[in-house]
């Protein structure tokens, strides 16, 4: 009984991530991502600078749980690579981008509290780009931010 419980947790969280990720089942590499700063600013923000490589036709998601009211500010730019599609959801898009830009949003309770900034090359296999993305991301400290991780 109690394997059951748990194995329908672990399916449903799964979903769960799926769901808040827009994640279509598709498998892809892990990102080669590396968080190159996090450091707290003053009391009440925190601040992260990742840097991670997506390759052709693969997504990054970086989920962000937040509470209502949070604000949250940021910026990416390409390091490497020439498109890149930005999107920032709640329970709906918030945000869509086609190029290196800041971005600003404020959590409300209508959106949830998880945010996903996804991160998407549209380039094809045929066309073997990879990009590489600097994203820095400032959030309240009561807040969490969740990347991807390298798996087994």
């Amino acid at each position: 009984m109690v394997i059951m419980i748990f194995s329908l947790l672990a399916v449903l969280g799964c979903q769960e991530i799926s769901r808040l990720t827009g994640e279509t089942g598709q498998t892809s590499s892990p990102p080669n991502l590396k968080i190159l700063k996090a450091v707290e600013l003053g009391s009440a923000w925190e601040m992260k600078e990742i840097k991670f490589d997506i390759g052709a036709e693969e997504e990054v998601a970086i989920l962000l749980k937040l509470s209502d009211g949070d604000k949250v500010d940021g910026y990416f730019y390409l390091e490497k690579g020439g498109e890149i599609d930005f999107r920032i959801t709640g329970k709906k898009l918030l945000y869509q981008s086609a190029v290196q830009d800041r971005f600003s949003f404020t959590a409300s309770q209508s959106e949830g509290d998880t945010y996903t900034l996804s991160f998407r090359n549209p380039a094809t296999d045929d066309e073997q780009r990879e990009l590489t993305v600097f994203l820095e991301v400032i959030y309240p400290v009561s807040g969490s931010i969740y990347v991807p991780v390298e798996g087994k």
